[in-house]
């Protein structure tokens, strides 16, 4: 996993200006704060934003975070997306000796 991938979640404020549909927010923040009504993985919101450049998308998180409107923090291993993050391969093949009776 990337050092860079983010767990997003609206804070406060956030749910507040998603709620009202603040007119003051552009249309690319409203739709950011539709999709992380929780918890998200920043893989999941370019995702789901994939007609978007991947900069912009950045771009508009960072943004919302700079508003506070969305806090992130570092994903841990239990969100890897792929669950490779805990693939350990040597127990996988270890052999495992039946049970003794």
């Amino acid at each position: 996993m990337a050092g860079s991938e983010r767990i997003y979640r609206r804070t406060e404020a956030g749910d507040r200006a998603w709620v009202s549909r603040d007119p003051g927010l552009r249309a690319e923040h409203r739709t950011v704060l539709g999709l992380i009504g929780s918890p998200m993985h920043s893989d999941a919101v370019r995702k789901a934003l994939r007609r978007s450049a991947e900069a912009a998308v950045s771009q508009w998180l960072a943004e919302l975070e700079a508003l506070k409107l969305v806090e992130s923090s570092e994903s841990a291993p239990e969100h890897d997306l792929d669950f490779t993050g805990s693939f350990n391969f040597q127990q996988l093949t270890a052999r495992k000796e039946p049970p003794v009776d």
